[in-house]
């Protein structure tokens, strides 16, 4: 009998997790060469992402970011409010803006 605190833990059949090997029952209930090749395939990519640390659900979860990109904003992209410039313009107590070839010049010295 199983202890309780084995509940958590992942089904496994052998080396595999159970997840990944719902296609090798299917190919037990349907044999062809085709759907043994397949099996093996998903025995060996399960195999290997064991070996990476990752389970079937954080294997498609790493897939699916790296579709996703780097960029993934919260919003869609219809969504997203875009920056507006409004032509701010300056009040008459404001100096006008500069034209031309302007420069910074450092500030005098103080004594």
């Amino acid at each position: 009998m199983a202890h309780w605190r084995d509940t958590y833990r992942p089904a496994r059949f052998f080396f595999l997790d159970v997840r990944a090997g719902v296609v090798v029952l299917l190919t037990l209930l349907w044999i062809r060469p085709w759907t043994i090749m397949l099996a093996l395939a998903s025995v060996a990519l399960a195999f290997y992402f064991e070996r990476l640390g990752l389970n079937p659900p954080g294997a498609w979860r790493a897939f699916r970011s790296y579709l996703a990109g780097k960029d993934r904003p919260a919003l869609p992209f219809h969504k997203i409010r875009r920056p507006i410039d409004y032509g701010r313009r300056r009040m008459a107590w404001e100096k006008p803006a500069p034209t031309g070839d302007h420069y910074i010049h450092p500030l005098p010295k103080r004594k």
